[in-house]
């Protein structure tokens, strides 16, 4: 699947979350999740089109394993396990946390990534984005300088991945964010700033600041 992930997307610096390349942006962490893909995989039911986001899925919550998912990957921290899924091939966006995210891919999917340290202010100048690809069942740590967004897909029928954060991340504001302070213009929810693209007019009418600069690219598998 990379080699044509790669062949398909020349544009783009293209690596496995297993290469070296990842660890600037994050790290694979041995986790047996199989009970959250098995109940992910009924629970997260595809759109028709589009993508969803449940920042906590109570399916999810439920299972034992949640303890071990607070326990093992946030340090007995604050946690919420949620769910991003359907289909999905375009960057459009991203954004960044104040904490690591963890995902775990409930099927193969892309993610497209660059690094807080190449922002110029509120904007990601043109070629810093690379193209990961995450094969099934794979557990990893996104750290909080990355910049990602919602998964792409690597085949027609769409992505699952499961989103482990702090409780309350991407919940909605209480108040208005003040655009006076650092990054205050990018702050678009809980503990989540956001850069849009351009081209995504729908997310920038809505007030995003189209600070994503480069080409809006679409992944071809």
């Amino acid at each position: 699947m990379l080699e044509t992930l790669r062949k398909l997307n020349p544009q783009l610096p293209f690596y496995s979350v297993y290469d070296d390349a990842f660890k600037r942006f994050g790290r694979v962490i041995p986790f047996d999740a199989t009970s959250l893909i098995e109940t992910c995989e009924k629970a997260a039911v595809m759109p028709q089109s589009g993508s969803a986001y449940v920042p906590d899925m109570p399916e999810l919550e439920a299972l034992p394993a949640f303890q071990q998912v607070k326990d093992e990957l946030r340090g007995e921290g604050s946690c919420q396990i949620g769910c991003c899924w359907g289909y999905n091939q375009m960057l459009n966006c991203l954004e960044y946390h104040r904490a690591s995210e963890h995902n775990i891919a409930v099927s193969d999917i892309v993610l497209l990534l660059a690094a807080q340290q190449d922002m110029e202010g509120n904007d990601l100048p043109e070629g810093k984005i690379v193209g990961f690809y995450c094969p099934k069942g794979t557990t990893i740590e996104v750290y909080a300088t990355s910049l990602h967004f919602c998964p792409c897909q690597t085949a027609d029928e769409g992505f699952r991945c499961i989103v482990i954060l702090p409780r309350g991340t991407n919940h909605a504001l209480t108040k208005k964010p003040d655009e006076k302070v650092a990054d205050g213009r990018l702050l678009w929810a809980v503990d989540k700033w956001l850069i849009a693209h351009p081209d995504n007019k729908p997310v920038v009418e809505r007030g995003a600041y189209p600070g994503l600069h480069g080409e809006n690219f679409k992944i071809r598998y």
